[in-house]
């Protein structure tokens, strides 16, 4: 698997990360201390920011996750897939956030969840990677 740069953003901070992977057999996508931590502050902020959905504490290793009954209902438009970025658990009233933390030293990985519905063209002769949004059940 490629390893290479990936930067995140986060209030105005870039974090570089030098040890990533795409990696189509782990399903939730992991990032290395503090990348993690600055994703799910940011993440959370947006969310308090936009709608106040209650927090639920029962999914410790899936955390955050929030209740978000009658969420798509009022018109509600995401900019990117639900899918890639929540795991809906049971009765589909709770969703939690599909990325996990890992020591700082280890490798980030973009699992399935972010991946799926994308096309994934890996050019290893070229050390390039290509994506783009599509249905996978088109395909």
């Amino acid at each position: 698997m490629e390893k290479g740069p990936f930067q995140v953003n986060s209030d105005g901070k870039t974090l570089h990360l030098s040890n990533y992977s795409w990696n189509q057999g782990t399903t939730l996508g992991y990032f290395a201390d503090p990348a993690y931590e600055l994703i799910k502050e940011a993440f959370m902020k947006k969310v308090r920011s936009h709608k106040n959905y209650p927090v639920v504490t029962d999914f410790p290793l899936l955390s955050p996750c929030y209740n978000v009954t009658g969420v798509g209902k009022d018109g509600a438009v995401w900019k990117f897939p639900l899918e890639n970025y929540f795991i809906k658990l049971e009765t589909e009233e709770v969703v939690c956030l599909a990325i996990l933390g890992t020591k700082k030293s280890s490798l980030s990985i973009l699992g399935n969840y972010q991946q799926q519905n994308f096309h994934v063209m890996y050019d290893t002769k070229n050390s390039r990677l290509g994506y783009a949004p599509m249905k996978c059940a088109d395909i």
